[in-house]
């Protein structure tokens, strides 16, 4: 075909178009504004919706590391109830900060250390602690929470003197660990474990006046009252306890 036939041919379909662009319009217009329409609306709509998400996730991660209060983790795992992370970890903290108010509410009833203002009493902390935990344990929470929530619940046992429950809790530790390769919490539950039966052992502080009457009775060679052997077992028990992380 000869070039200017060729062009001659291309400028009468534009021409045709034009021609017929407004009957063409006037049929399939209005379907083409509202297809245009709708995937404008959805591509904006995604993008606010994604950019919504990215700041109410960091404005959570946010005012989580402000928080310090027991009852302020609590309300940050009710306000952001169904994000990834945020409830749980506010949990465990919570959680934690319980089980902490009732070792110093223990230690001022004691005599130890400063007056704590806390209204409520170290059972009311410990009950509350074991709440938080519980809700952890039994939720679809990721391992490593499930695991440092059972931990928690040990922990909180342990506080309480209930040795037994204590090493029910760290086997479920131990079993969620080995679950989901969590070796630190795997070796930490094997060491508690083995050192409940000393823990549970009362501190023997020294013997009373009747038992150094008859000591001071007793033959030659013979250990009437082992205080000092007692002592340095709980001693090296105690020291063992310090040195144990997550305590």
């Amino acid at each position: 075909m000869d070039p200017i036939d060729r062009h001659e041919q291309k400028d009468n379909d534009l021409y045709d178009f034009l021609v017929n662009f407004g009957e063409f319009w006037g049929k399939h217009g209005n379907f083409i504004m509202v297809v245009v329409i709708v995937v404008m609306g959805v591509w904006f709509g995604s993008r606010y919706y994604n950019n919504s998400v990215a700041v109410g996730h960091d404005n959570a991660w946010a005012d989580l590391a402000a928080t310090s209060t027991p009852q302020g983790y609590r309300e940050r795992a009710v306000e952001n109830a169904g994000r990834d992370g945020v409830p749980h970890l506010a949990l465990l903290r919570g959680a934690e900060a319980y089980h902490q108010q009732a070792i110093k509410i223990k230690q001022d009833e004691g005599g130890e250390g400063e007056k704590d203002d806390s209204p409520m009493s170290a059972d009311e902390s410990l009950d509350s602690a074991e709440q938080m935990f519980n809700q952890i344990l039994s939720s679809n929470a990721q391992a490593p929470y499930r695991a440092n929530a059972a931990v928690g619940l040990a922990n909180v046992a342990e506080t309480r003197g209930d040795f037994d429950a204590a090493s029910g809790h760290w086997a479920k530790a131990k079993e969620i660990a080995e679950e989901s390769r969590l070796t630190t919490i795997t070796t930490l539950a094997d060491l508690r474990m083995s050192m409940l039966d000393d823990l549970a052992r009362p501190i023997v502080f020294g013997e009373s006046d009747e038992s150094l009457d008859a000591t001071e009775g007793a033959p030659a060679g013979t250990n009437a009252a082992p205080a000092e052997e007692a002592i340095d077992a709980t001693a090296d028990a105690a020291e063992a306890v310090q040195a144990t992380p997550g305590q």
